[in-house]
């Protein structure tokens, strides 16, 4: 499911939202609230897809040129979506948004290399380089600064997942063990969640801090990829159950371990879980049965209940992100 030039959760995100590209049915970014339901974010171009939203409801996110490059976007209430550009290449795409406006993802350069940047309103797209290969790819930047992805080591043999600190270079946080890993998301305490191949070749889903390195969370049965993180260390993502199918949301905090979020109803469907905030709130999708041809965007509230957000009137919508109003962002087809 991977290419080796963009990050993990892009890839993730990619899959999800774009079936195949012979037949692919438009799709456009959306804002949710429990006021005013599902909001059409519209597009510069073809589909639009969104990533993450900050506290005061701005999204980013990325949407397809008409010749079918793809373009890093800032949408807010005020001025609507926004290309903010690339670092001198055709595409770009936006993963992160803090409470300050700073936006991380990746862009191509004028080399024709991918690398991970930082953007600001005042100084715009920033390099921020690699690991020492060729390409990396930033996916979560949170209210210190702090920015996070994965990268290609000199080389360019392996993936690792990095941390940056807002100057210098991007720091290694190594694997569980095997050659690759990947970060996805970052708290306000830095934590960093992710996943890693372990020793045995396994993908597991991890826990960074500073003081502890690498933890690995284990699975439902299967493989597992950590994806969101808030406040007070409770993550969700998704694992694969016991026998290879299906795969599940899952829930994982410090005392309890993983637990699994479950679906609408058929436990042979398949659910992942994106964001989560500070009160618990999870946003991501779950398929309606085992067949995978009908999945919606779903918030789990405090209490562990799934509840469909629906679509802009197509058939599938996927959330990515939910902010601590409750605000979800995400892209759904369109009729």
């Amino acid at each position: 499911m991977r290419i080796s030039f963009v990050p993990s959760i892009v890839v993730l995100v990619f899959v999800l939202a774009v079936p195949t590209f012979s037949q692919q049915p438009t799709q456009h970014a959306f804002l949710w609230s429990r006021a005013s339901g599902m909001q059409d974010l519209g597009s510069l171009g073809g589909s639009s897809y969104a990533s993450a939203i900050n506290s005061s409801g701005e999204v980013v996110g990325y949407f397809v040129t008409t010749i079918g490059d793809l373009r890093a976007f800032l949408w807010t209430a005020n001025s609507g979506m926004q290309d903010i550009g690339t670092l001198g290449g055709a595409s770009s795409f936006a993963s992160g948004i803090n409470d300050a406006g700073e936006v991380c993802g990746w862009a191509v350069t004028t080399s024709g290399q991918v690398h991970s940047f930082i953007w600001t309103a005042t100084g715009g797209m920033k390099d921020i380089g690699t690991l020492g290969g060729s390409t990396s790819g930033a996916t979560a930047v949170n209210n210190n600064g702090v920015v996070v992805g994965d990268s290609l080591t000199t080389g360019d043999a392996v993936d690792h997942a990095f941390i940056w600190g807002g100057t210098g270079h991007l720091h290694d946080l190594g694997t569980l063990g095997g050659a690759n890993s990947y970060a996805n998301a970052v708290n306000v305490h830095n934590a960093i969640v992710g996943n890693s191949l372990t020793a045995s070749g396994d993908e597991h889903a991890f826990l960074w801090s500073m003081t502890s390195g690498l933890q690995d969370l284990g699975t439902l049965g299967g493989t597992s990829n950590a994806i969101g993180i808030n406040a007070f260390k409770l993550v969700v993502g998704f694992s694969v159950l016991s026998g290879g199918s299906p795969f599940h949301a899952f829930l994982w905090n410090p005392s309890s371990g993983m637990q699994d979020l479950g679906t609408f109803g058929d436990s042979g469907a398949n659910s992942d879980a994106f964001g989560i905030n500070r009160y618990g709130q999870i946003a991501g999708y779950s398929c309606k049965d085992s067949s995978g041809s009908v999945c919606h965007a779903a918030v789990w509230g405090s209490n562990r209940q799934i509840h469909d957000l629906g679509t802009l009137g197509g058939t599938n919508s996927n959330a990515l992100a939910i902010n601590d109003s409750g605000q979800v962002a995400g892209q759904s087809e369109i009729k």
